[in-house]
């Protein structure tokens, strides 16, 4: 009879919150230079985009240097492997990424 019941056990909870339980409704926030520089940034995906160009000009870099060898040894070739890798995540990480629920509700407001 014992093996008749299973034990369920609640590990998460999901609450419903109003946005303006988390966002606050004043502008103090938003009113500064840095407040408006913060969202412009947010909304541009300036970080994301200059992370992406910093990684373009290193494989274009090593793989020119790579390119340019004339016997590449198998270290040099698994640094350049581990370069073009990174760019794989690199790249899932920029398109995967969409903006939280709390950033698309300041933009509507």
């Amino acid at each position: 009879m014992a093996k008749d019941k299973v034990k369920v056990v609640e590990t998460t909870k999901e609450y419903e919150l109003a946005v303006s339980d988390l966002v606050p409704d004043t502008e103090d926030e938003v009113s500064t230079w840095y407040g408006k520089v913060a969202m412009v940034m947010d909304s541009f995906r300036t970080v994301p985009r200059l992370i992406m160009l910093a990684y373009i000009y290193a494989f274009y870099q090593s793989t020119t240097w790579f390119m340019a060898l004339t016997d590449p040894t198998n270290a040099q070739a698994a640094f350049i492997s581990t370069i073009v890798g990174a760019g794989a995540a690199f790249f899932g990480l920029y398109v995967g990424k969409a903006s939280s629920p709390i950033a698309r509700a300041r933009r509507k407001k």
